[in-house]
């Protein structure tokens, strides 16, 4: 598909970036407030230091001035004790079901992995969840050098639901 490109995620893609992620929870059965996620991504792109986010867009598409945007990489630096340094956290990497098979997921790991080894990152870490195509996943990470580590994710919320 011609006109798809992947660039860090601008300010001005505030709109998009949101509404692409409550899309993405959504379709994997999450319950989520709109409104919060919108201003959980402006702080998001507020901290390029520690937060980074990436895009991928189909431009030249009418009523879009910066390109549509189809898929998303959200990734963490956190200080990880057991690694002696920082580390990348992939919160989400999705791309829309019409867009998938163009290479834009892996377009986007590449670009994450690159800007992770020149801030000199000591690994990068992810969770492949429900919702998940866990075939396409599996065969995308590790061709990029990831391993399965067995674990088990546990959560608590501490915000009531309204």
């Amino acid at each position: 598909m011609r006109d798809l490109i992947v660039r860090q995620v601008m300010p001005v893609d505030l709109r998009a970036t949101a509404e692409l992620l409550v899309h993405s929870f959504r379709q994997r059965g999450h319950t989520i407030d709109a409104g919060q996620v919108r201003n959980a991504v402006q702080a998001v792109l507020e901290d390029s230091q520690r937060v980074l986010v990436i895009g991928a867009y189909h431009e030249n598409q009418p009523g879009f001035a910066h390109g549509k945007m189809v898929g998303i990489l959200v990734m963490n630096v956190l200080t990880r004790v057991e690694l002696a340094g920082q580390v990348g956290w992939i919160e989400t990497l999705f791309v829309r079901p019409d867009y998938r098979r163009h290479g834009l997921g892996e377009r986007m790991l590449k670009q994450a992995l690159d800007w992770s080894a020149a801030r000199g990152l000591r690994g990068l870490d992810l969770e492949v969840g429900d919702g998940s195509d866990p075939e396409a996943a599996g065969r995308l990470y590790d061709k990029h050098g990831f391993r399965t580590v067995r674990s088990t994710h546990l959560s608590r919320s501490l915000v009531t639901p309204q």
